[in-house]
């Protein structure tokens, strides 16, 4: 009895196993069709293709996951002024991958983005002022492109505002306004505003949070 139940247990892990495999075979399929479609628009030029494709390469989505690839995109896209590909190219020169790392060249296509009102490169740009990297580090400024971005309603901008006004960095000190921004972010399933609130109850140190986030 024992051993008819095994035979007919592995005989069911065999038949999910093969019907994983089949959904997963047509799934690249489809992945890899619509990467070949992003590929014919990117080609003729449209920007927005061409940013598509390179998350396609950057993720590995329907081709071969290919940083320089990716990064061949996206500067195609930032290049005719599209947001999302200045965006991306400056996570590319911060982090280094598919081009030499430059904080500069960073900073650079990081506010081109901003400037078109990307609330995750206004995000982004905070960040940058606040560590100095690539720009002077300026408080004051960091402060400037964080409000922005937290006035679009992104979380980790909320977050990061409420985090200056907490320790008035660039700002004066104002613990209600930061906890206001905290429970905001906490909202929307926020974690590091989840712990600062939880931090503030206790009277122990808030954690900057995650910062590079910011980056993609």
């Amino acid at each position: 009895m024992n051993r008819r139940w095994l035979i007919v247990g592995v005989s069911g892990v065999l038949l999910i196993c093969g019907g994983i495999l089949v959904r997963t075979e047509h799934e690249n399929h489809q992945l890899a069709k619509r990467a070949a479609a992003y590929r014919i628009r990117a080609e003729q030029g449209d920007a927005k293709s061409q940013w598509t494709l390179g998350a396609t390469y950057y993720y590995g989505r329907g081709v071969t996951k290919d940083y320089g690839e990716a990064a061949r995109w996206y500067r195609k896209a930032a290049e005719q002024g599209n947001a999302n590909g200045e965006y991306s190219l400056a996570y590319m020169y911060h982090e280094g991958q598919g081009l030499p790392q430059d904080d500069s060249e960073a900073a650079r296509w990081c506010r081109k983005a901003a400037e078109q009102g990307n609330a995750l490169a206004e995000n982004a740009l905070g960040f940058i002022y606040r560590r100095g990297e690539g720009v002077l580090r300026d408080d004051t400024e960091a402060v400037r492109w964080y409000r922005k971005s937290a006035e679009q309603g992104y979380p980790p901008a909320e977050y990061d505002l409420g985090y200056m006004y907490y320790y008035g960095d660039g700002v004066p000190r104002d613990r209600v306004r930061a906890n206001d921004l905290f429970r905001q972010a906490a909202a929307q399933g926020n974690e590091d505003a989840r712990r600062a609130l939880e931090c503030d109850r206790k009277g122990i140190s808030i954690d900057p949070g995650a910062g590079l986030r910011g980056l993609q």
